[in-house]
């Protein structure tokens, strides 16, 4: 017997400008080895246009934030693997 946990992360940003959400940015990550989706969405493409470079370090930002979070939930997936592993050692002997 093996406990099973799920964990659901959800992730949002915004690049704001004077105080106007330009881009939305949104990211679903699976838990268990699913697939992983990130998504950007224009609010405001006059301030987008006039804008770029700032609101895509905003992205870029937001992309990093993903990656530490992908990477913090493929760690914790390892563990409970090992975990159980370690479970089933002990149970065996």
């Amino acid at each position: 017997m093996a406990l099973r946990k799920t964990k659901s992360t959800s992730l949002t940003g915004e690049s704001v400008i004077n105080g106007t959400t330009v881009v939305r940015m949104t990211a679903s990550l699976s838990t268990n080895g699913g697939s992983d989706s990130v998504n950007q969405y224009v609010q405001n493409v006059d301030l987008y246009n006039a804008n770029k470079r700032d609101v895509r370090k905003d992205i870029a930002a937001f992309q990093d934030y993903v990656y530490e979070q992908q990477d913090a939930i493929d760690a914790e997936i390892a563990a409970d693997k090992e975990e159980a592993t370690d479970s089933e050692k002990k149970a065996a002997k």
